[in-house]
Parts: C-alpha cells; sequence; structure tokens
C-alpha cells in the first residue's frame, strides 16, 4: 500500500525544469520506471549534460530556460499533469558574480514557471 501514490503517474505527463541534473535525471529516470506516459525535461545544460538523461522514447528533452516564453509555451505546450521545478542557477558564487541572472532564473523562472497555465 505504500507504493499506491506511485499509480498516480502511470499514463501522465511530467515536466522537469533543470532536469538534465543529476537529482532531475534520476527523477526522470525513477518516473520512466513507474510508467510515466512521458517525462519532459527543459534545461539549458549550464551545469548539466544531455548524457545525464536515459534514453527513452517517452523523455521529451528542450534544450532552453525557465525564463524564455518560447521555451516554457513548447514544454507547457506537453500538457503536463505536474512540474518539478529544479531549475536554478548553480553554485553561489555565480550568484555573486551575476545577480541579475540568479533573480531571472531562480526568482522569475519560478514565478513564471508556477503561473504557466496548463
Amino acid at each position: 500500500m505504500a507504493d499506491s501514490y506511485l499509480k498516480a503517474y502511470a499514463d501522465q505527463c511530467v515536466l522537469i525544469t533543470g532536469g538534465a541534473g543529476a537529482i532531475g535525471s534520476n527523477l526522470s529516470r525513477a518516473l520512466l520506471e513507474i510508467d510515466a506516459k512521458k517525462v519532459v525535461v527543459l534545461d539549458d545544460l549550464s551545469s548539466a549534460e544531455r548524457w545525464n538523461l536515459p534514453p527513452d522514447p517517452r523523455l521529451l528533452f528542450v534544450h532552453g530556460s525557465v525564463v524564455e516564453d518560447r521555451d516554457l509555451k513548447r514544454v507547457f505546450g506537453e500538457r503536463p499533469w505536474v512540474l518539478y521545478h529544479l531549475a536554478a542557477l548553480f553554485a553561489n558564487q555565480n550568484s555573486i558574480d551575476h545577480p541579475e541572472n540568479d533573480l531571472l532564473v531562480n526568482g522569475m523562472g519560478t514565478s513564471t514557471c508556477s503561473s504557466t497555465p496548463t
């Protein structure tokens, strides 16, 4: 009975922003293993690699950013049932050196993802 919540993901589309990183790629594998219909990964590959993602026809990789409307329209056009927002500007020093990018990705990216209609 403890795994009954996993059945909710079967036949669903799931969106993972920042999904090519360590956490996102493992999440995508786990979702595919529990029979998610489609896993959509949006990542700009600024701190990840495409090869982290499992080769599976149910996985759609979109090279893009959470701060680009075009990219968000593309991934939300897949009609995801749930969103895992893992995109972030990586490393504290990046935030210090590039505070504008930090605000855009970590702040506005979160706001945009949470307010984008599906």
